[in-house]
């Protein structure tokens, strides 16, 4: 919601003293500004003292460190020592073969009593308010093959969808995930990520990504919008404490996760 010219600038001119919590790695559109690089150019311009101090433990997923070390090796993201897994009481990882029964695992945690949503990538179409989807009505997220139809969710709701009743029959967006937590999130991984086995390397094609806001100025720079989608299912995959149930679209991405959990502790 801002309308300002640089809100890093801004902020920088409004305190004696500012502090940044930095993750570059949650940038999911061209436009997001505050990157490390950004805010040292402006520092500087200001004639500002930096320090910088790295963080070296995170809580995520229940602290378990090894698992968000593993997704970020997986995603190539960042080369990490725990490629081969991590012990396995610490955080619950799954692949589905069907979205249906990927449902009703997160519906069965619900009726448990756990925090449980199903989030996805954004790669389906989100009906618009005016063409008669305020709440949720139209279900855009679609497997034809798997007879899995879900809808966005609700604008009327918002944000706290999270947190609504009707949330677990909704599906949220990276844009409505971001920075929440859950104990147990399931992520429907679109056809907007593949894997290639031949170059051993993530593709995505614009087509298949639908955040227009989010490909704006990348169609000729595919590099870049798939490091984007890659930080999105980064993200969407560490908003669980305790598990995260997965199903994938492109297969061949399946078998890239599928051909390293056997290895897990």
């Amino acid at each position: 919601m801002y309308q300002g010219y640089n809100q890093v600038e801004d902020v920088i001119r409004a305190g004696k003293t500012v502090v940044f919590f930095i993750d570059d790695d949650q940038v999911i559109r061209p436009e997001d500004i505050g990157s490390i690089k950004e805010i040292k150019r402006i520092a500087n311009e200001f004639r500002a003292e930096i320090y910088e101090i790295e963080l070296t433990a995170q809580f995520r997923c229940s602290g378990a460190e090894g698992y968000v070390n593993w997704l970020n090796h997986m995603l190539h993201i960042e080369e990490s020592a725990n490629f081969d897994g991590w012990e396995r009481g610490d955080f619950e990882f799954k692949i589905f073969n069907d979205p249906n029964k990927l449902r009703e695992a997160i519906k069965e945690k619900d009726v448990a009593g756990e925090d449980a949503r199903i989030l996805a990538g954004y790669a389906w179409n989100w009906t618009s308010a005016r063409e008669g989807n305020q709440n949720a009505e139209v279900k855009d997220v679609k497997i034809p093959e798997f007879d899995f139809k879900m809808p966005w969710n609700s604008r009327s709701v918002g944000t706290t969808w999270a947190v609504d009743q009707s949330g677990i029959d909704q599906v949220g967006c990276i844009h409505t995930s971001q920075g929440l937590e859950f104990d147990y999130i399931g992520v429907v991984v679109g056809k907007d990520l593949s894997f290639n086995p031949e170059t051993m390397e993530f593709e995505t094609d614009p087509n298949e990504y639908k955040d227009s806001l989010g490909k704006r100025g990348l169609i000729n720079d595919p590099k870049e919008l798939n490091r984007f989608v890659r930080n999105i299912y980064k993200i969407l995959m560490t908003r669980g404490q305790k598990g995260c149930y997965v199903y994938f679209m492109d297969k061949d991405t399946e078998e890239h996760f599928r051909s390293h959990l056997p290895k897990m502790k």
